[in-house]
This record gives structure tokens, C-alpha cells and sequence, in this order.
């Protein structure tokens, strides 16, 4: 009985010891046959999927295939296109987007050393010219406050990874992202139209003249050398800004619009070709709009209140615009700023171009 019970016991073990040494024999060419597939240079790839995708993301073309997702691109495998833009953004675009927003912002402050404020040469007069209308006026600060708050949510979107995060945390900061991604978006249609308004009343009078223009520039706007620079209704200045906003502001309408409603076919190429776009005017106009705030704010005299009540004062105008200055008073709309202030009549029904 004994013998028996061990002979069965010797005879499994003798078996699980056959199984195991055929398994063996079995496995041991296919696994160096699988090592001898995944070499590559003389490298033994340890994990053929993580190659296989990579390969496929480092293509210079993009892989396509067929789907039953009718969206477009969703026949491609991997948008390879996607990480080249990322790095772009993150590594050159935003970086050089906050190196040219400091030197424009040190070039002012050293043009606020060097000049200081400029102020009116023969002081205020004591009489007025109507120089906006009620309803350029509306429409300037719409825009403007538009603008500004398109700004403002823009930066945050493009330097607060950098800025914020540091200061309120990755949560913190993501809440805050959430917000101004919201405003930019559905403020950005409002800006669209607000600029269309501005652009109607304020075209007229923003003409370029080569000649007088070109003097302008030459002289700085009357700082280089004594002579004083001539300047009809606008001058360089402000037809520069005008037109900024005019082009600049169109290029950014419409590559956000692009980027606002993904809805007419854009592919993700599309997309990130106008982010590129978008990022890159808004800089420019970002920019550019220090100047224009500045000289219009604290840089020049008397200038701010030119737009907050639509008036400016005589000499203020004699200085800065006058051939301007002369139409007006030899039209005979010079005032006195006490009929200004005692005046409740609102100043919509004529445009000072009309009389220019």
C-alpha cells in the first residue's frame, strides 16, 4: 500500500518535471526570437508599444486612417502637430510676447524721465471747441473698456501658468483661468462690433497725408528740434493708433471669432495656426495701446478731459492741432468754458469733422 502511494507521487512529480522542461524548450526561441525582432541598433527595445507610438508621433506627416466619427480630423491617429505647437508656445511665443510687453513698458518710463509731462506752453485760455461728439465718445469708451478687459483676461491666459500660480497655487489659478477664459471669449464678438462703431465716426479726419505726416514723424511730433509740427484734426500719433486698432484689432477680431466658434470645419491645425496669430496681434496692440494711454492719461495736459467732455481747450488745441484750431475758430465754434458748463444741450447732432 505504502510503495504504491509513493510510486503514484514519484510519477506526478516526474511528469511536472516533463511539463516543465518542454515548456522551457518551447519558450526559450520565441523569446529570443522576440528580442531579435525588437532590436533596433543594436538596442533591445524592453517596450515595443511605447516605441510604436512614439515612432509614430515623431512622423514628419500626419497618419491617417478611417473612422466612423464624422468630426473633422478624427481620422487621424496622432495629431502630431499638437506638441510642436505647445512647445512653440511655451518656449518662444510667450517668453518673447513678455520680453517686447517690458521693453515697451521700460521705453515709456524712460520717455516719462526724459520729457516729463507735457504740458500746455501758454497755459489754459478759458474757452472751448467742441471736439467729440456724445456719441463718439459712447463709442470710444465701450471699446476702450472692452479692450482693456480683453487685455487683461489675455495676459492671464498667456503668463498666468508663469505669474499666477506661483502667487494663488495650481487651484487657485485655475479658478481664475476659468473666469477670464469665459469673459475673453464672450467679450470678444462685443469688442467686434464696438470696433465697427469706432471706426464709422472716426474715420473721417484720420486720412493719411504724406507730406504733413511725414514732417511729423521726422520731428517727433515737434520734439526734435524748436519748430513747431503743423496737425490738422489728428495727428501721426493718434492716425497710428487709429489704424492699429483699426487693422491689428481687425486681425485679432477675426482669428478670434476663428478660435470663438470651432463650428465651420477648422481642423486643429487651423486652430493653432490662428492662436499663433491671434497671441502674436494681440501683443502688438497691447503694446501699442501703452502709448496711446499714456498720452492721452497723464503724458500730455488737458489731454483726458478732451474725451471726457467732448471739449478741449483753445491753446490746448492751438498747439497740438492747429489747422484744426484755425477751421474752428474762423467757423466761429469757439466758446467760453462757462457756456461749456452751463450748456444741458448734448453735443450729438454735429461731428467737429464735418466742420474740419
Amino acid at each position: 500500500m505504502i510503495s504504491q502511494f509513493l510510486f503514484r507521487r514519484v510519477e506526478q512529480v516526474l511528469k511536472l518535471v516533463v511539463a516543465f522542461i518542454v515548456l522551457l524548450m518551447v519558450s526559450l526561441p520565441q523569446t529570443a526570437l522576440a528580442a531579435e525582432e525588437n532590436k533596433f541598433e543594436g538596442v533591445i527595445a524592453k517596450d515595443p508599444g511605447s516605441d510604436l507610438w512614439r515612432n509614430i508621433r515623431q512622423r514628419d506627416f500626419a497618419i491617417t486612417g478611417t473612422s466612423q466619427m464624422k468630426a473633422t480630423g478624427a481620422n487621424i491617429l496622432i495629431n502630431i502637430s499638437g506638441e510642436a505647437w505647445r512647445q512653440y508656445r511655451m518656449m518662444k511665443l510667450i517668453p518673447r510676447a513678455g520680453i517686447a510687453i517690458s521693453l515697451a513698458l521700460v521705453g515709456m518710463f524712460l520717455f516719462r524721465i526724459l520729457h516729463g509731462k507735457l504740458v500746455l506752453a501758454a497755459g489754459r485760455s478759458g474757452k472751448k471747441i467742441l471736439r467729440f461728439t456724445l456719441n463718439q465718445r459712447v463709442a470710444h469708451w465701450s471699446n476702450a473698456i472692452l479692450f482693456v478687459t480683453l487685455a487683461l483676461t489675455g495676459l492671464i491666459l498667456m503668463f498666468g501658468r508663469s505669474v499666477l500660480i506661483p502667487v494663488f497655487g495650481a487651484e487657485g489659478f485655475s479658478n481664475i483661468a476659468v473666469v477670464t477664459r469665459t469673459l475673453h471669449n464672450y467679450l470678444g464678438p462685443a469688442f467686434a462690433v464696438s470696433l465697427v462703431f469706432l471706426f464709422a465716426l472716426f474715420v473721417k479726419g484720420n486720412q493719411i497725408s504724406l507730406k504733413r505726416d511725414l514732417e511729423w514723424i521726422l520731428k517727433g511730433g515737434g520734439l526734435i528740434g524748436a519748430k513747431h509740427v503743423s496737425a490738422d484734426c489728428y495727428n501721426v500719433g493718434e492716425k497710428g493708433w487709429f489704424w492699429i486698432a483699426t487693422l491689428v484689432g481687425g486681425t485679432i477680431i477675426v482669428s478670434g471669432l476663428i478660435l470663438d466658434f470651432p463650428i465651420f470645419g477648422q481642423t486643429r491645425d487651423t486652430m493653432e495656426f490662428y492662436h499663433v496669430i491671434h497671441s502674436i496681434a494681440a501683443v502688438i496692440m497691447v503694446i501699442a495701446s501703452f502709448g496711446h494711454i499714456y498720452m492721452g492719461t497723464i503724458g500730455v495736459e488737458a489731454t483726458f478731459e478732451v474725451m471726457q467732455t467732448g471739449y478741449c481747450d483753445s491753446n490746448w488745441a492751438k498747439e497740438h492741432h492747429d489747422l484744426w484750431y484755425e477751421k474752428k475758430v474762423s467757423a466761429g465754434e469757439e466758446v467760453s468754458a462757462d457756456s461749456v458748463r452751463s450748456d444741458t444741450a448734448s453735443p450729438v447732432s454735429s461731428t467737429p469733422e464735418q466742420t474740419s
